[in-house]
């Protein structure tokens, strides 16, 4: 389905918007009382921090297309819920949602097993809350996975910013860092490296957030970058990002630095994009898809900016800036976007080949083939 619009660039931008509920990953499984075995392999993400942190919404809002305000009447997580996320070929992982009462030193807590199979930790603070006890758990933690992984990346997300001014999330990120680090430092941890993130469900910093720990799952990442870098050098475009269309998760970018902007005006593409598809783009009788490999759209803002999107796979998009001058040689970037496109393909299928020798080299279903990370490897 092709969509071509003329909007006028906004002043400002509201709180995240949400996608079809019928259009995104699958429901949620069943919460599970015991650990399963670490057979699985998929990266998986352990989201960890006290009660009532966020850590949940985080994931109903950027997984599940929950609405920010809805995530006010989510109950406690009292269990370890285990949320594979699979529906596209490059993010693909297990998210493990754990309560904030989990004690490491319970005998019936395997935490071994967990953090062994783990690619990342993200640990979710408050900002308007009280937060010493928090970073003591965050040590407790992080210090105890990285003696059993120490390949783990572990990740902060001061969270619930929305409500602090900039010079107090300033001051709150950087009260933080210095505690957090000092206590590593206390502990002969120096070689622990611990990334910071300033977070909200209320606009999109919790999506670049993410976006950047899932970055750093996917092995083809530099591939990807330099054919961005190559694709918008030869295009005239100011700024490529390859998204997720479900999650809005930017998997790839080039080598330009992300501008906040930027990234929603990206993210608000697609949203109307799906919304508008899911209305208009759908058979009589409600069949279809309402993304596919026909989807194109052009956003033409009243500042001489345009936005391009266009299908790259069945789970990915591609969403270019560029000027007005620079889009009239359409054909030209088409073309080189049909250069692109299979140039990506090749490397999914090059991800896939390499999985299936690395298992029949392997010989036994123990043995398998793993990430620059330490774990197991995914389709790509």
């Amino acid at each position: 389905m092709s969509i071509q619009f003329e909007e006028p660039l906004g002043d400002g931008y509201g709180v995240v918007d949400t996608f079809p509920k019928d259009f995104g990953y699958g429901v949620e499984e069943a919460d599970i009382e015991d650990s399963p075995a670490p057979s699985d392999s998929k990266p998986r993400i352990l989201l960890m921090g006290l009660r009532r942190s966020g850590k949940s919404s985080i994931q109903k809002v950027v997984f599940h297309k929950m609405s920010p305000n809805e995530t006010l009447f989510l109950e406690s997580t009292n269990k370890i819920y285990k949320d594979d996320i699979s529906n596209s070929s490059f993010v693909n992982f297990h998210i493990w949602d754990f309560p904030g009462q989990v004690d490491f030193f319970d005998p019936t807590f395997d935490y071994e097993m967990i953090f062994r199979g783990t690619g990342a930790l993200i640990f979710v603070i408050d900002a308007q809350d009280d937060y010493v006890e928090a970073l003591g758990r965050l040590h407790l933690t992080v210090s105890r996975a990285y003696r059993v992984n120490p390949e783990i990346n572990f990740e902060v997300f001061i969270h619930k910013v929305d409500g602090l001014s900039d010079d107090h999330k300033i001051e709150t990120q950087r009260d933080i860092h210095q505690r957090a680090n000092d206590d590593l430092a206390d502990a002969s941890l120096e070689k622990l490296h611990l990334s910071f993130y300033l977070t909200s469900i209320y606009d999109h910093s919790i999506f670049e957030a993410f976006s950047k720990v899932v970055q750093k799952l996917i092995s083809q990442l530099p591939t990807l970058e330099n054919l961005l870098n190559i694709f918008i050098s030869n295009s005239g475009i100011e700024k490529a990002f390859l998204f997720d269309v479900v999650s809005k998760i930017y998997i790839a970018t080039d080598s330009s630095p992300v501008d906040m902007q930027s990234y929603e005006l990206c993210c608000d593409m697609i949203d109307v994009v799906i919304d508008v598809s899911c209305i208009y783009g759908l058979k009589e009788d409600g069949s279809g898809s309402a993304y596919d490999k026909e989807s194109m759209a052009i956003i033409k803002l009243n500042n001489t900016t345009v936005l391009y999107l266009k299908e790259v796979t069945k789970f990915l998009a591609l969403v270019c800036i560029l000027r007005e001058e620079s889009f009239e040689r359409k054909g030209l970037i088409d073309y080189n976007f049909h250069c692109f496109r299979k140039a990506i393909h090749e490397v999914f299928e090059v991800g896939v080949s390499t999985q299936r020798i690395g298992s029949l080299l392997a010989g036994t279903p123990t043995m398998k083939a793993v990430t620059h990370n330490g774990t197991p490897r995914s389709p790509v």
